[in-house]
């Protein structure tokens, strides 16, 4: 007969794959119930991802000014880095021959003809 200290399970305690005949509702209604957490975060991810598409459909296309503009400030940002190697190459050579200039000039201002261009200019 009927055991009494055996309690039939109630619909919220059945197995959800367990039954054959429970609906998808119903499975993910069980799903939800032994795992409210992640039910939780999976509904705030569909909801953000749903954001972002709803974002970039309803936003306005950028203008074809903006467009232009943001294509220049591109090619700059490009021309700038390819640039830089040759101008610091540059600024080196520049350097050395300054330095060369000046050893130049002082070895002349320290020889007879340095001395002789002197009494001329002066």
């Amino acid at each position: 007969m009927n055991d009494p200290s055996v309690i039939p399970p109630t619909d919220e305690e059945a197995p959800v794959t367990g039954s054959p005949h429970s609906s998808p509702l119903s499975q993910i209604e069980g799903l939800i119930r032994r795992h409210p957490v992640a039910a939780a975060m999976a509904t705030v991810g569909f909801g953000v991802a749903v954001g972002i598409v709803a974002r970039e459909f309803l936003a306005p296309p950028p203008s074809p000014k903006h467009r232009a503009v943001q294509l220049l400030e591109d090619i700059q940002h490009r021309l700038a880095e390819l640039a830089e190697p040759a101008y610091d190459r540059a600024s080196h050579l520049a350097d050395d021959g300054i330095d060369a200039v000046k050893r130049g000039v002082h070895s002349i201002s320290s020889s007879r003809l340095g001395s002789r261009l002197c009494h001329l200019f002066s």
